[in-house]
Order: structure tokens, then sequence, then C-alpha cells
């Protein structure tokens, strides 16, 4: 998702929670919750996958103008492993819900002006 230039920054960091509720368990998720010792050289791999990923989000999300793209990043990091451990336990789609968050703290994150703009886009003629 990160890579596609086919859509806006902001479109981009929606299309994340496009995930079918097929989608297995992350597996870096599932290996750190399985591994109870967080120096486990597979419990670090899996660290630095998570952060990796908060990172992209940031750096998108810098690019689409957020005040605080840090931030942001890592709220978009938890909806997305939280969606993704509710959808596997509760055996329901939780990224549509997730989405819908995301897109209230991505607006609430841009400069007004580009945030009014974005929500107009989303709202059907």
């Amino acid at each position: 998702m990160f890579d596609r230039t086919d859509l806006t920054p902001r479109e981009r960091l929606l299309a994340v929670f496009d995930v079918p509720p097929t989608t297995p368990l992350c597996p870096y998720i599932a290996a750190a919750v399985e591994l109870h010792d967080p120096e486990h050289p597979a419990s670090q791999y899996a660290r630095e996958y998570k952060k990796a990923v908060a990172g992209r989000l940031a750096d998108t999300a810098r690019e689409a103008g957020a005040a605080d793209p840090e931030q942001l990043g890592e709220q978009l990091a938890l909806l997305i492993d939280g969606a993704a451990a509710r959808t596997r336990v509760l055996n329901a789609d939780a990224f549509p819900a997730a989405a819908a968050i995301a897109a209230v703290l991505i607006d609430n994150a841009l400069p007004a002006a580009l945030g009014d703009d974005r929500r107009r886009e989303d709202v059907p003629s």
C-alpha cells in the first residue's frame, strides 16, 4: 500500500485497513504472543517489524501533512493490530470499524484545509 502511486497519502493510510477478514492473524503478533521471552530473536524481529510498519505509516502521514506524523503512525499501527486481533478472536471483521476510526484520526491530524477537502471527497454527491 505504501508504494502505490495511484493513491493520495491519505488514501494510502486508509487502504491499509482494506484487509479481508479471512486474512490470517499477523505472524509477528502470533510469534510474540507465543514466545514469552522478549529477548528471543523472533520476539526482537517481530518488535522491529512492528516498529517499521509504524514508521512507514508515520512517513505516509508526514507526506499527507499530518501535524504529528509519528503519533498518527503509532495510532494507526495500534488500530491495525487491534483490528487483526479482534477479527481473529471474535471471528468477525473488525477492519471496517477500525477504518472508520482511522479516517477520524487522519482527518483530525491533517491541517484544517486538507482535512476539510478530504472529508468532502468521502461524502457521496
